[in-house]
């Protein structure tokens, strides 16, 4: 038996259909609301956000290809004002995209970047 094998001796096969199956929706009804022209500007970006939110959340708790300091992450960045964050890439890695409004860009960067640089302890 490999190493892999070894520490994934457990295959979640309903928790990863069901995160993908739900990502496949979370796409389609991302698509929908930006073409959907009765919703008002601020409800889209609103229910956006909350796509990409739950996004991650499904990324984390069914696909677990998150780790705690994505998750950190992700969560400063909503703290520092953005509506939705999630992670991007193939996951297992550090990088996230966070839905912000422009006009809150001028607080929400340097947040982001005094949260980013500060130095913690290793876990944090």
């Amino acid at each position: 038996m490999n190493e892999v094998q070894s520490k994934n001796t457990v295959f979640n096969l309903f928790e990863r259909a069901y995160h993908v199956f739900g990502e496949a929706k979370r796409v389609h009804d991302f698509k929908l609301i930006c073409e959907d022209v009765n919703i008002d500007e601020e409800s889209k970006i609103k229910k956006l956000g909350d796509l990409m939110n739950a996004s991650h959340k499904s990324c984390d708790m069914l696909y677990e290809c998150s780790s705690p300091e994505l998750n950190q992450l992700t969560k400063m960045a909503r703290d520092a004002g953005a509506l939705g964050s999630r992670l991007t890439g193939a996951g297992w890695g550090g990088c996230c995209v966070s839905l912000v409004r422009r006009s809150d860009l001028a607080t929400f960067i340097p947040k982001v970047m005094d949260y980013y640089t500060k130095e913690r302890p290793m876990g944090e």
